[in-house]
This record gives structure tokens, C-alpha cells and sequence, in this order.
């Protein structure tokens, strides 16, 4: 047992409570929750995502079947591990880039030789299958049947030398270790993904955003026709985990309704996933991933230089604090390492964050409960529905 950590049994699973935080933790009056793996369970959504975009693109390219599981659900859990990948976006485009760039040197020079062919076709969808019918007339797809062993490998290392600057380490990798050949064809990638880019612009956001939303919502959202792919959006898999009930206790332990959201998930995702439960927190303290690209793109003109205030920067949860009422301590609830670097760097500039984790809806969670009692997190608990009853206890019993 951690001595560091007082342990408390709820609904079979353990709750720790960080002995050092007990008296900031009685003082609690505000809480800002992450969303995904928080209040929404994304195990079949967004953990699935990355892998079917994927395997949709590779299969779509070179017409070899590319298993779902290529990309392991575990190995997902080491890159956002780093703090690097919040954005699924940003996690997508380093998957593929790394796949690609790990294929035969022949493939790539086919594949080079197309995309500059197809660059000047400015459709996303007809630039895409000139690439793709370019591909398939010079290359023989059993050739890739053999590299699976091969491409995990690569993965899983690009993973564990991942860290919280995202796509600049696989970049700076790169640079250092890869040949000149190399360094070329990733340029030749990024600009065939047109990646970073919004829906419409980017091929790889477009296609995630099809396969996350499905048909009818992706048009909804975006107000374009799907180009890429007509089946069911992951979306639909979520489950919400936070219940009405939750939120009406907190209310009553901490005598008022002091909350927000500091995610990295799109507003109008999650609207249509939470609905009228979003009418509990307080509207002027949520913070979205809209929300960071607008301040991003502002901050970017006046400063002339681009500027990233994605998670583990610690933006969102300070903006959506500023949106709360006076509060003396706010506990922020994630799931992930990258929500407890987020804590950890908002304390900097001002020191009345604690930061709770929350484990049962990971797809590693044995791991993540680990990694946040590594981080010594102020509390741990399996979801965020045994959080009204772990705070009452604090504050009645210390």
C-alpha cells in the first residue's frame, strides 16, 4: 500500500486520497471536469477511432487489408501517455506518417512520384483517388502482407520516444535518425494528408471526422456531403458516464453549482452526446476545442509565430476557471497524464488547482491508476460519479 495515500473502498474499486492534499482538498468549492474518458466513456469512439482511420486510409491506398488492431489499444495509451496527444487529429497524422514512412523504398518513390502528379487537383476527394488508382496500378498489394511484425514495431517506438510536444518529437526523430530519402517523403506525406488543416481542407481531418461522425452528422456539423465514407459514426458508441444525480450532489456537498469543462473535444460533439446535462455546468466556464483553435489562431497573428495552447498547456482549464464564480480551490477532474501536466503548469501561475483522476473507463486503467499514483495526484477514483460522496467525507471527517 502507498503510505502516502489513504485508501477507501467504493463499489469494489479503490479510492486514494493523498494525505499531503487533505486540507487543500477540504477547501474545494469548485470543480472543471475533462470530458472525454469523464464524463463521456470514448472506449468505443475515440480509442477506436485512430485505428480505423488507419486502416481505412491504408486499405483505401494500397488495397491491402490492414487490420484495426495494427494499432493496439495499449500503444494508444503510451502516445497520450506523453502528454503530446490530446488532439486524436495530431495522433492520427503521426500513425500514418509512420506507417507510410516505414514501408519499402519502392512503395515510397511510387508513392512520391504520385502525389506530385495529383497536386494539381485541388478536390480532396479526386486528388485522393488519383493517388490511390496511381498506387494500385504499380504496386502489388500482397507485397505489404508481411510487414505487419515490422509496423508494430515502428509504432510502439514512436510511441515510447513520443513526448508532451506532440508531433515536434516524431519530427525531431526523424531528422535525427532518418536518412535524407526519409526526411524528403514525410514532407511528401504531410502535404498528401494536408494535415494540420480543418474538415474540407485537411484529407486525413476530413476522413476522421466522416468516420467519427457518420454521414448525417458530419453533414449537420460541417454542412458539406460526406466524400470518404457513408457507415455508422463512432459517436454513436458513446456512452454518457456522468449521472443527473452526480451533479446534484456535488451541489449540495459543496453548497453551490460552481462547475465547468476544460476539454480538448469539439463543442458541438459534445452537445450531442450530453444534451441537457450540459445545462448543469456554468455556460461562461466551458472550454472546447473550438474554443483553443480560435485563441490559437489569435495569439498566432499577434505574436508572428504559431502558437499551441492544446493540452498539457494550461489554457483551457485557467480560461475556464475565469468563467466560475470566486472560488478558493478548484479540483479539476481528467483521466489521463496529460490532464495531471495540465494541473501541474495552471498551478504555476496560480496555485489553487488539484487535479483528481479517474481510471474505470480506460482502456488501461490498471495502468493509469498506477500512473497517477506515480504522479502522486490529490485524488484518485474510479469515475466521477463517487466523487460527491468522496468530497462530503473529506469535508465532514478530514
Amino acid at each position: 500500500m502507498n503510505d502516502k495515500y489513504l485508501r477507501r473502498e467504493m463499489g469494489g474499486e479503490g479510492t486514494y486520497l493523498r494525505r499531503e492534499s487533505l486540507n487543500n482538498l477540504k477547501s474545494v468549492n469548485a470543480v472543471i471536469f475533462d470530458c472525454d474518458g469523464v464524463l463521456i466513456d470514448i472506449r468505443e469512439s475515440y480509442n477506436k477511432a485512430n485505428s480505423q482511420v488507419v486502416a481505412f486510409m491504408m486499405k483505401e491506398l494500397t488495397g491491402s487489408s490492414f487490420a484495426e488492431n495494427l494499432v493496439s489499444r495499449e500503444t494508444v495509451y503510451l502516445f497520450k501517455k506523453s502528454g503530446g496527444f490530446n488532439n486524436d487529429w495530431d495522433l492520427t497524422f503521426v500513425l500514418l506518417a509512420t506507417i507510410l514512412c516505414k514501408l519499402p523504398k519502392d512503395f515510397r518513390a511510387t508513392f512520391k512520384k504520385r502525389v506530385k502528379l495529383s497536386r494539381s487537383e485541388k478536390a480532396l476527394l479526386r486528388r485522393f483517388l488519383s493517388v490511390k488508382e496511381g498506387i494500385r496500378k504499380e504496386w502489388d498489394p500482397a507485397a505489404l502482407d508481411n510487414l505487419r511484425d515490422a509496423l508494430e514495431d515502428a509504432i510502439k517506438e514512436t510511441a515510447e520516444k513520443s513526448d508532451a510536444s506532440g508531433i515536434v518529437s516524431f519530427e525531431e526523430k526523424l531528422v535525427k535518425d532518418g536518412s535524407e530519402e526519409l526526411r524528403d517523403f514525410y514532407v511528401v506525406v504531410k502535404s498528401f494528408l494536408s494535415y494540420p488543416g480543418g474538415v474540407g481542407e485537411s484529407l486525413l481531418t476530413t476522413v476522421y471526422e466522416e468516420i467519427f461522425c457518420g454521414p448525417q452528422l458530419f453533414k449537420g456539423l460541417y454542412g458539406q456531403e460526406p466524400r470518404f465514407y457513408w457507415g455508422k459514426g463512432l459517436i454513436e458508441n458513446e456512452q454518457v458516464i456522468i449521472q443527473p444525480e452526480t451533479l446534484k450532489q456535488l451541489v449540495s456537498t459543496l453548497s453551490e453549482a460552481n462547475f465547468g469543462i476544460a476539454s480538448g473535444r469539439l463543442r458541438q460533439l459534445t452537445e450531442y452526446v450530453l444534451k441537457e446535462l450540459l445545462d448543469g455546468f456554468d455556460s461562461k466556464a466551458l472550454v472546447f476545442l473550438d474554443d483553443i483553435i480560435a485563441a490559437e489562431g489569435e495569439a498566432t497573428r499577434r505574436e508572428g509565430i504559431e502558437v499551441n495552447l492544446k493540452k498539457p498547456n494550461p489554457y483551457s482549464l485557467l480560461r475556464s476557471s475565469k468563467g466560475l464564480r470566486p472560488f478558493r480551490r478548484a479540483l479539476y477532474v481528467g483521466d489521463s497524464m496529460e490532464d495531471a501536466m495540465v494541473v501541474k503548469e495552471a498551478n504555476r501561475l496560480d496555485p489553487r488547482f488539484l487535479f483528481a483522476g479517474v481510471y474505470r473507463h480506460s482502456d488501461c486503467k490498471e495502468e493509469v491508476l498506477n500512473d497517477f499514483l506515480k504522479a502522486e495526484a490529490d485524488m484518485i477514483l474510479p469515475s466521477v460519479n463517487e466523487l460527491p460522496e468522496l468530497l462530503e467525507v473529506i469535508k465532514e471527517k478530514g
